[in-house]
């Protein structure tokens, strides 16, 4: 999280993060929802509404499709009365069965072949005669008879013989050329306006079949091109015209429609299509010809598409883009939903959460496709998910800070360790606890009562918690632990609930530092007879948590406790600051010249201790020129030196 730290808990409220990490996962994810636009995937997934929709819907059923395909396909190429004939030399062939198209009723008629040769140009290699001068005259005269009805096909790369163009006339030659998405796939058509006068070949025969179409469109296509737009094979024309029967037929196949006529030999202009994806429908539910429905091919044939860019345009079968400001608003309600869900639904939530969003702003585009809109696909997945995400992350911040704040709130309390444990297992500790071996001390202010007799109670509190304030800071940077405060006292421990490498030293060197704040704690607190008294025991005692379901404490227990408290009494009869039992002494460094004052049997216990101090004068609270004789009747005192 950006606002990590005690900056964020300074300067931020809970609320206002929460409405800060609201508002940058919201703006962020609208920003990334709205770049998604037009992204090369977004096709991928247009293609797959489709699918979609296609399962769910079925193909659309027509009354009668508007358009039909006549296809110069291999059926048409193997058959006995086209097999002999070259494909450069098909023009009287396509002018007699355009002728009969157009007769049988047509609206319009569309070539998609580029008539790039004329066979008048073609000569004998032997003799340099041109015997096929005057071959493409039929078809020449069939496309000038038939101006403004029929039209020929031009693409980047290749435009008709100037014979076909001149025949055609003005407006006769127009484009076939198809505009891919960022993804090389065909999904839309822009119109061009008016379409009598588009140069593109879908525009003319809008045209002449009065579509009423005026801006951007994509195609909604159902099934397979190839099964689903009504066939026939060039050869299949040619046969129908052989008998009454026949041309009726063929007249009840052309009649009202649209008619392409196009190459559908394979890896011959073919494109990628929105068709792709889709299932091909059942043989014999679409209309074709004796020879049957062409063959099904990897990619779509450009007559088919050209096809149905026309047939959806005058079926209805089409989306347009959504209105202004829809597709921002749909981002902004999906980045402000995926804000807030990341933000208050639990975190091992969130994937199922995504998932739902993605599907929901997924079904919102199959929605718009029954109303004919097409929003971006991936604008409202994208912008719920990235804003989701964000939105997460910004929680895992919060609720880390939420853990820091507890950590540090609740460390004025209990351990900083056992509010981390309890903060990463989400539960409190079984009451009970180990068996540790640790320091115990206990921190007496000396003369509290008669201090607190002739002060106010409130100078009395603040002499207390300035004195507990210096000596905790001690305590804490010798890795000490403040178990509780005793009235006066301070019980601290070391070496629970944290481990400490030599607790024994840590506590004497805190204890030590403790002494020598005893001039700094009299001028804060004003008290010029302020003292204090150290007791340290070492020894096991049982750490952990103590009392009911309700309340409970973590503390220490046990005999040393106990030992521990007794050990002040000593250091009280013999006026020293510091007493340490001789668990502690022992295990002090060699640096370390340790006293021993009193040896005997404390109140309580049943076994006999010694107890020492430090050979240095701050340890004693009078002045004293010979060391004191420990409890033992022995007028000389001993001077006890442990080796490290």
């Amino acid at each position: 999280m950006i606002f990590g730290g005690r900056f964020a808990d300074a300067v931020f409220g809970r609320k206002q993060l929460f409405a800060l990490i609201a508002l940058i996962a919201t703006g962020a994810g609208f920003a990334v929802g709205m770049s998604s636009e037009k992204a090369i995937w977004e096709g991928w997934v247009t293609d797959r509404l489709f699918q979609i929709r296609a399962l769910v819907v079925g193909v659309d059923r027509q009354e009668r499709a508007p358009v039909l395909v006549v296809g110069l396909d291999q059926t048409s190429l193997a058959s006995d009365r086209l097999a002999p004939i070259p494909r450069v030399l098909m023009t009287p062939v396509l002018a007699e069965a355009g002728q009969a198209v157009l007769d049988a009723g047509a609206l319009a008629l569309g070539y998609d072949f580029v008539f790039a040769y004329s066979a008048d140009d073609f000569v004998d290699p032997s003799t340099g005669d041109s015997r096929l001068s005057g071959f493409d005259l039929p078809f020449q005269r069939f496309v000038y008879q038939n101006r403004g009805r029929v039209f020929i096909a031009h693409t980047e790369v290749g435009v008709p013989h100037r014979t076909f163009s001149a025949a055609a006339g003005q407006g006769g030659v127009r484009s076939v050329i198809v505009s891919t998405d960022s993804d090389g796939v065909v999904r839309e058509h822009t119109p061009s306006l008016p379409l009598s006068q588009s140069p593109h070949l879908v525009d003319a025969v809008l045209g002449l079949a009065e579509a009423d179409i005026g801006k951007k469109y994509t195609a909604i296509p159902s099934a397979r091109l190839a099964t689903s737009v009504p066939y026939l094979s060039l050869i299949d024309v040619l046969d129908l015209l052989e008998s009454e029967q026949g041309r009726a037929q063929l007249e009840r196949f052309v009649e009202g429609r649209v008619v392409l006529f196009g190459g559908l030999l394979p890896y011959e202009d073919e494109h990628l299509y929105s068709d792709r994806f889709l299932p091909p429908q059942a043989d014999g539910a679409v209309e074709t010809g004796p020879s049957g429905p062409p063959r099904v091919q990897p990619q779509t044939a450009g007559v088919f598409i050209l096809a149905d860019l026309v047939a959806s345009a005058l079926s209805g079968r089409v989306a347009f883009e959504p209105p202004a400001g829809f597709q921002p608003g749909l981002a902004i309600v999906f980045a402000l939903t995926g804000a807030l869900a990341g933000l208050f639904l639990p975190l091992s939530l969130l994937p199922v959460v995504a998932v739902g969003g993605v599907m929901c702003g997924l079904g919102i585009g199959l929605a718009g496709l029954e109303f004919g809109i097409l929003p971006a696909p991936g604008a409202a997945p994208v912008a719920f998910v990235s804003s989701l995400v964000l939105a997460g992350v910004g929680k895992v911040g919060l609720l880390q800070r939420r853990q820091r704040s507890l950590v540090r709130l609740f460390g004025h309390y209990l351990a900083p360790d056992v509010i981390k444990h309890m903060a990463r297992s989400e539960q409190l500790p079984e009451l009970g606890g180990d068996t540790r071996n640790v320091v115990v001390a206990f921190i007496d202010i000396v003369g509290f009562t008669k201090m607190s007799e002739r002060l106010a109670d409130t100078d009395v509190v603040r002499v207390v918690n300035a004195c507990f304030d210096e000596i905790g800071k001690v305590i804490t940077t010798h890795e000490g632990y403040i178990d509780k405060y005793i009235g006066d006292a301070i019980m601290a421990v070391w070496n629970a609930p944290n481990s400490v490498e030599e607790p024994e030293r840590a506590a004497v060197d805190a204890s030590i530092e403790i002494i020598e704040l005893l001039d700094h704690l009299r001028v804060i607190t004003g008290q010029e007879q302020l003292d204090l008294r150290i007791a340290l025991n070492q020894g096991p005692v049982l750490v952990g948590d103590i009392g009911g379901e309700h309340r409970r404490s973590f503390t220490v227990m046990g005999t040393t406790v106990n030992t521990a408290s007794r050990i002040e009494a000593v250091a009280k009869d013999k006026k020293v600051r510091l007493a340490v039992s001789q668990s502690v002494a022992e295990k002090l460094p060699g640096t370390y010249r340790a006293l021993e004052i009193w040896t005997g049997q404390l109140r309580g216990l049943s076994t006999g201790i010694s107890v020492f101090t430090l050979d240095r004068p701050e340890m004693f609270m009078e002045p004293t020129d010979s060391l004191p004789a420990p409890n033992t009747g022995d007028s000389r005192s001993r001077l006890v030196r442990f080796p490290s």
